[in-house]
């Protein structure tokens, strides 16, 4: 305890002496996708998280929000020094090692006992997905997407959350941090019991983002940073101080 203790006060150190005379940089950061990204708050999981990381190392984050496209876009052309993250691999620059991860499941109520092992038992059932799920999560996925009459897909992902515990829906597809996020929220709670137990249905293997950056340096810089952050238990404090985390129920 006494070890990581005095990491995290070196990782601290680091934060706010080297923020004094902190490099600016413009990353690309997508539109809100909370808790990973709240813009109107300016935080979130994975903002926080690249913003202490850059921090420690000597950089200030200028968050320039666009959608996600226009993010690869940016990049490409050089307009930013970097963006947040991205599973693209293709794109010109240097890649940092994976500092968060996206993991989608198929949700449902414990209470239902439905049996889900597979792409193909969500076939016949009332699927509530997010928005272009269809075009993210495989070719098995997708085939399932065009046969199966009673699926949809949502931009507004509180609506996954209060259908399904209204058992309007059979099964939703979402990220676990997110469907957790809006459980919580009372425009969800004052319209649906969210205390009732849900089982996540692991289908799709997690996936695992990068930052991008113009400059090599930042990205050795980058990966210090995010090891020490991970050794001291910030990493997690992070995610936690977000209501979330893994699932109790998986199958």
């Amino acid at each position: 305890m006494k070890k990581y203790g005095a990491i995290f006060l070196v990782f601290l150190t680091c934060l706010f002496a080297t923020s004094v005379q902190a490099k600016t940089l413009k990353i690309a950061v997508g539109l809100s996708i909370p808790p990973y990204v709240i813009k109107e708050k300016a935080k979130g999981i994975e903002y926080d998280i690249l913003k202490e990381v850059l921090n420690s190392q000597g950089y200030e984050m200028e968050p320039v929000y666009v959608p996600l496209s226009r993010t690869l876009h940016l990049i490409k052309y050089g307009q930013v020094d970097g963006i947040m993250s991205t599973g693209q691999k293709d794109l010109p620059g240097c890649y940092t090692n994976p500092h968060i991860t996206y993991w989608n499941f198929a949700i449902t109520l414990k209470s239902r006992n439905l049996e889900i092992h597979s792409v193909a038992d969500l076939q016949d059932k009332t699927v509530l997905a997010f928005q272009n799920a269809s075009k993210y999560l495989g070719a098995q996925y997708a085939q399932m997407t065009k046969t199966n009459p009673k699926y949809k897909e949502i931009a507004d992902q509180s609506v996954q959350n209060k259908l399904l515990f209204n058992k309007r829906v059979d099964v939703v597809i979402a990220d676990r941090y997110i469907f957790e996020w809006f459980r919580t929220h009372m425009p969800v709670k004052s319209v649906a019991d969210t205390s009732q137990e849900v089982v996540h249905h692991r289908l799709f293997d997690p996936s695992h983002f990068s930052s991008v950056f113009k400059d090599s340096d930042v990205c050795l810089a980058f990966n210090k940073g995010l090891e020490a952050m991970k050794v001291s238990g910030r990493y997690g404090e992070i995610i936690a101080s977000y209501g979330v985390g893994d699932p109790d129920w998986i199958n």
